[in-house]
C-alpha cells in the first residue's frame, strides 16, 4: 500500500497523470471540497463526478475505471484529515479510483449509515475491484454485508481485504474469514502484501534524540524497554537532548485510579524535551533534525523507524524474544539467537549497524554505547528494497488486477477452509 503519511499533499490530493478529472466546465456548476472541513463525502462527490464524466466522454486513464473502497476511518484520516498515526494509504498515484467510507453494513459509526461501504459497492459492483478495511471479518460473517443467498447483490467475500498495519496471521479480533493472502499488511510478511514506500526530505542534523512515543503512557507500561532515569543520565554523558512529541492521558492505556497518576518525564534542564501534541509537518520537521531514534517499546511495527532509515539516520530498537507476549526476554542460553527475540519493529531488526542498533531491554551500557555510536555515524538514506516506490507500486497493481475470483475458486475446490462463501 501507498503510506501517505509523510506526502505534504494538501486537501484534496493532486491528479496524477495517468487519471483524468472532471473538466471545469462541469466542476463550475458544483462546490469543491472545503479545505478546513475536511469531510471524505466532499472528496466522494468530486471523485464520482470524475469517474462519471471521464466514462461518458470515454477519456478515463488508464486504471480509472479499477475502484478501491477504502472503508475504514484510516484512510479517510491519513490523507482528508490531520492524522499523527501512521497506518493511512492511498492509491490514488496510480490513477485508481478511491472513495472513503467508515463503515460495513450493521457497523455505524460517527452518525454514518451503517451500510456505507455496501452503499458503495451497489452502485458500481463491477467496476469495484477490492474493498479494504480493519477487521473485514465484520462483513464476512454478516449475511445484510456478504454476497450470499439472502443477499445478491452484497460484496463478494474475494473482494474484501483485511488492512492490517501490523502484521497478523488473521487470529486478530474480526479478521478476514478469508485468510491469506485476502490479509494486507504494511509490513511485509510470508501471508501478506503490502508496504509502505518511504518519502524522503533531508533535514540538518542537531546533537539529539527523537523519542519514539506520542503518548506518556509508553514509558509507564510494561513494555517500556528501559528505565526513565536512562535519558537524563546518557543526556550528561553524551551531550545529546531526548527530544519528543507525547500526549499526557492518563487514561489512555493507563488506569491512573489503580496505578497512580503518571508524572511527566520531560525536564528540559536535562536535556529531556516534550513538544506535547504535534501536526504531521511539524513532525516531519522535527524526526529530520534529529541524528537517531530511540524505541521505547512501543508502539510496534511504528513506521517512523522506517522514515529514519529513508533520511540518513539509524535506529535504536529493544528485543526480547519470540512468544514472551509484550514481556520482553529472550533466550538466556542462546542472546545473539533473533528467531527468539520479540522486537518492537521485527522487521527491521534483522538489520545490523550502522542502520539498526539492536539493545536488550534495560541494558544501560548497551543503551549509551549504541547512542554514541548511532549519534556519531553518517549513514546515507537507506530504503529497504521491499520498501521503494517501484517494489511497492508492483504490489499495489497485483492486488487491483490479480483475478481474485479464481482465486477464491480455488479455495472453495480445495475445500479446506471453514468459511463457505458465494463467488
Amino acid at each position: 500500500m501507498l503510506n501517505c503519511r509523510n506526502v505534504a499533499y494538501t486537501f484534496p490530493v493532486p491528479f496524477p497523470s495517468n487519471y483524468t478529472p472532471s473538466p471545469g466546465w462541469v466542476e463550475s456548476n458544483f462546490a469543491q471540497p472545503d479545505v478546513k472541513r475536511k469531510d471524505y463525502h466532499e472528496w466522494n462527490a468530486r471523485t464520482l463526478r470524475d469517474l462519471h464524466v471521464c466514462m461518458a466522454l470515454h477519456n478515463c486513464g488508464r486504471n480509472q475505471k479499477k475502484v478501491a473502497l477504502l472503508a475504514a476511518h484510516w484512510f479517510q484520516e491519513a490523507i482528508v484529515g490531520d492524522f499523527r498515526g501512521g497506518e493511512g494509504i492511498c492509491l490514488r498515484e496510480m490513477g485508481y479510483t478511491t472513495l472513503f467510507s467508515i463503515s460495513f453494513a450493521s457497523c455505524a459509526n460517527h452518525n454514518t449509515p451503517p451500510d456505507e461501504a455496501l452503499h458503495q459497492y451497489r452502485m458500481m459492483p463491477e467496476l469495484v475491484k477490492v474493498v479494504i478495511r480493519n477487521k473485514a471479518g465484520e462483513c464476512h460473517s454478516n449475511s445484510d454485508c456478504v454476497k450470499g443467498p439472502s443477499n445478491p447483490s452484497g460484496i463478494p467475500a474475494w473482494k474484501i481485504f483485511d488492512f492490517e498495519f501490523f502484521p497478523s496471521h488473521g487470529t486478530h479480533y474480526h479478521s478476514s474469514l478469508m485468510k491469506g493472502k485476502w490479509i494486507l499488511s504494511a509490513n511485509p510478511d510470508d501471508l501478506h502484501e503490502g508496504d509502505s514506500p518511504i518519502q524522503c526530505i533531508g533535514r540538518v542534523r542537531l546533537p539529539r534524540t527523537w523519542m519514539l512515543m506520542k503518548e506518556l503512557s509508553y514509558v509507564y507500561k510494561s513494555t517500556f524497554a528501559w528505565n526513565r532515569t536512562y535519558f537524563a543520565r546518557a543526556s550528561h554523558e553524551l551531550g545529546l537532548n531526548f527530544i519528543g512529541a507525547w500526549r499526557i492521558d492518563q487514561h489512555y492505556g493507563w488506569n491512573s485510579e489503580v496505578d497512580g497518576e503518571m508524572v511527566d518525564i520531560a525536564d528540559p534542564e536535562n536535556g529531556i524535551v516534550n513538544l506535547g501534541e504535534i501536526g504531521p509537518q511539524r513532525f516531519e520537521q522535527e524526526l529530520g533534525m534529529s541524528r537517531v531514534i530511540v524505541g521505547m517499546g512501543d508502539p510496534w511495527w511504528s513506521p517512523s523507524p522506517y522514515d529514519a532509515l529513508c533520511r540518513g539516520f539509524p535506529s535504536l530498537i529493544r528485543y526480547g524474544c519470540i512468544g514472551c507476549m509484550l514481556i520482553i526476554h529472550w533466550a538466556e542460553d542462546q542472546p545473539e539467537n533473533r528467531t527468539r527475540w520479540m522486537s518492537q519493529h521485527p522487521t527491521l531488526s534483522k538489520l545490523d549497524p550502522p542502520y539498526v542498533y539492536n539493545v536488550y531491554a534495560g541494558d544501560y551500557d548497551g543503551f549509551v554505547k549504541a547512542l554514541k555510536a548511532a549519534s556519531t555515524t553518517e549513514i546515507n538514506s537507506y530504503i529497504p528494497p521491499y520498501m521503494t516506490d517501484a517494489a511497492v507500486r508492483e504490489r499495489v497493481k497485483a492486488l487491483m488486477e490479480t483475478d481474485w475470483r479464481a482465486r477464491a475458486a480455488d479455495l472453495l475446490a480445495q475445500g479446506s477452509g471453514s468459511y463457505i462463501f458465494e463467488l
